[in-house]
């Protein structure tokens, strides 16, 4: 059975007596996007492979096939070898073949930007196609041209926290109450906030007291681009 790379990572991290802040320093990135890679939240650029895989003693070649194996859709991945020409990886067992290991029920989604979100438009043909994504989320919730996001402000807490990362459903109807990704037109703005639709008044909510509503009373102003249907909280 083959190990999953933030699996992998993780121990190969614990051998070495490393903490988050300490690794996160080695690689360039924070500890937060650290904490995401080594729970099998996200999977990381091909750059940010090479500097783990130095920081931790492991061959960034092999590394990187199985981030790439990881990444692939499961009907592809029939076709990616996974051998190591008898080395394997150091600190790690040898995979003898190209056997995909156990990644969970879920299935692979695009981590989008918010430039990428505001441009987005659902698929008539079914998946998401390409976004050149930079990051993927492995999730078991249904639908269609799913994508996330990752939250960027603290107008949604307590609930969302900055560096969350939220999927999103742009193929469900949002109704009074739904958490939803909203592009406002006429200043070309994506936000995140909850939807309240009282007295024909549309009404767009952080969570957070601090900011203030956004009170749309033309509907033609505003578009739903999704529903958010599931968070993945960081710890």
């Amino acid at each position: 059975m083959m190990k999953k790379l933030a699996d992998l990572l993780d121990r190969k991290r614990r051998e070495l007596g490393m903490n988050y802040r300490l690794l996160a320093e080695a690689v360039g990135v924070s500890s937060v996007y650290i904490s995401q890679v080594l729970r099998g939240i996200r999977i990381p650029k091909d750059g940010i492979l090479v500097k783990l895989s130095e920081a931790l003693e492991l061959s960034p070649g092999q590394v990187l096939k199985l981030a790439h194996y990881e990444k692939a859709p499961e009907a592809a991945r029939k076709f990616l070898e996974l051998q190591t020409s008898g080395r394997g990886l150091a600190g790690a067992k040898k995979f003898d073949n190209v056997e995909p290991w156990e990644l969970g029920p879920g299935k692979q989604i695009p981590v989008l930007g918010w430039v990428q979100a505001g441009k987005f438009a659902p698929s008539e043909t079914g998946d998401i196609g390409p976004l050149n994504a930079d990051d993927f989320v492995y999730s078991d919730t249904k639908g269609r041209n799913l994508f996330a996001l990752e939250v960027k402000n603290d107008s949604m807490e307590p609930l969302f926290h900055q560096g969350d990362l939220i999927i999103v459903n742009p193929n469900l109807k949002a109704k009074s109450g739904d958490y939803v990704i909203v592009r406002v037109k006429g200043e070309g703005e994506v936000t995140f906030k909850k939807l309240l639709i009282k007295d024909r008044h549309i009404i767009l909510k952080p969570l957070n007291l601090k900011y203030d509503d956004i009170i749309i009373d033309d509907e033609s102003q505003f578009e739903i681009i999704g529903k958010v249907v599931e968070r993945k909280t960081m710890l």
